[in-house]
C-alpha cells in the first residue's frame, strides 16, 4: 500500500551521478518520489534479501528490515546478505551489513519485534510496506461460478502447486522438510490428488516429480520473483505504471513468469 501522493525535495550531484541510469529510464521526478520514499520490509529470508537489494539500488530514502526470526542452517542457502556463521543471530541484524554496503545514501533499518505486536502507528511512517499476506488468504478463489470454471481450466498449474502447499502447511502446522522427506513426499502426493479432485482437475496436471521442488528456497527463483515484487513498488512510490493484476507466478524449472487475474473468494 502506498500512501505517499507528492514527494518534494530535489537530488543533489552525487545522487545524479549515483542513478544516472535509473533517471534516464524513468525519469528525474520518478528518482525524486524515490529518494523521498520510506519502505518497510517484513520478512528477511532469500526472497525478502533479493526485494531489500532491489531497493536500496533503487535508491529509496529510507528501508526498514523487519523480522524477529533466527538464521536457521538453511536461510544461507538463499540469503545472500547473510555471512557464514550467522546461525543463532537475528535474521535481519544477520542482514544489515551487507545490505548497507549496497548503497550508503540509503537508510537501512533494523527492526526485530514481531509485526504482531505492532501497532497500526507504527506503519503511518511508511509510504510502502512490503508484507508478505498469508498464503490462505491469498490464493481463496471462489470457483463455483461459471466464469470461474471456465478460467480453472486455463490457470497455471502453479496456482494449484500452491493450493498444495497450503494444504500441507495447514494439515501439518510446518512446510515440507528435507529431514522427513520421505513421509513429506507421499504426503504430498497425497494433498495433490485431493486438492485436484476436489476441483474437478486431473492429477496429472502436477506431475509426481513437483515434490522435489518443494523442500527449501531456490536462490534463482528468489532473485527473479524479488525483481518482480521490487519493480512493482517501485512503480507504486514512483507514479510511472500500472501495477500487475493480480497475480504473479513463477516456474522456476521452465524459467517462465505468467499473470493470472484471478477473482476474489
Amino acid at each position: 500500500m502506498v500512501e505517499k501522493e507528492e514527494a518534494g525535495g530535489g537530488i543533489s550531484e552525487e545522487e545524479a551521478a549515483q542513478y544516472d541510469r535509473q533517471i534516464r529510464l524513468w525519469g528525474l521526478e520518478a528518482q525524486k518520489r524515490l529518494r523521498a520514499s520510506r519502505v518497510l520490509l517484513v520478512g528477511m529470508k532469500g526472497l525478502g534479501a533479493e526485494i531489500a537489494k532491489n531497493l536500496i539500488l533503487a535508491g529509496v530514502k529510507g528501508l526498514t528490515m523487519l523480522d524477529h526470526e533466527q538464521v536457521s542452517p538453511e536461510d544461507p542457502r538463499a540469503q545472500f546478505l547473510i555471512r557464514t556463521g550467522s546461525v543463532g543471530r537475528n535474521r535481519a541484524e544477520a542482514s544489515l551489513e551487507r545490505a548497507q554496503n549496497l548503497n550508503p545514501m540509503v537508510d537501512v533499518k533494523v527492526d526485530t519485534e514481531d509485526i504482531e505486536k505492532k501497532p497500526e502507528s507504527f506503519f503511518t511512517q511508511f509510504d510502502a510496506k512490503v508484507v508478505f499476506c498469508p498464503v490462505k488468504e491469498a490464493l481463496e478463489v471462489d470457483w463455483s461460478t461459471e466464469k470461474a470454471k471456465a478460467a480453472l481450466k486455463r490457470t497455471t498449474s502453479d496456482y494449484f502447486l500452491l493450493q498444495v502447499l497450503l494444504k500441507f502447511r495447514t494439515d501439518k502446522g510446518r512446510d515440507p522438510s528435507s529431514d522427513t522427506y520421505g513421509e513429506d513426499s507421499e504426503l504430498l502426493l497425497q494433498i495433490r490428488n485431493d486438492v485436484l479432485d476436489s476441483l474437478g482437475v486431473s492429477p496429472d496436471l502436477l506431475p509426481d516429480d513437483f515434490v522435489r521442488y518443494c523442500f527449501s528456497e531456490m536462490a534463482p527463483v528468489c532473485a527473479v520473483v524479488g525483481g518482480i515484487l521490487a519493480q512493482e513498488v517501485v512503480k507504486a512510490l514512483s507514479q510511472r505504471d500500472p501495477p500487475h493484476n493480480n497475480f504473479f507466478f513463477f516456474d522456476g524449472m521452465k524459467g517462465n513468469g505468467i499473470v493470472e487475474c484471478l477473482g476474489p473468494k
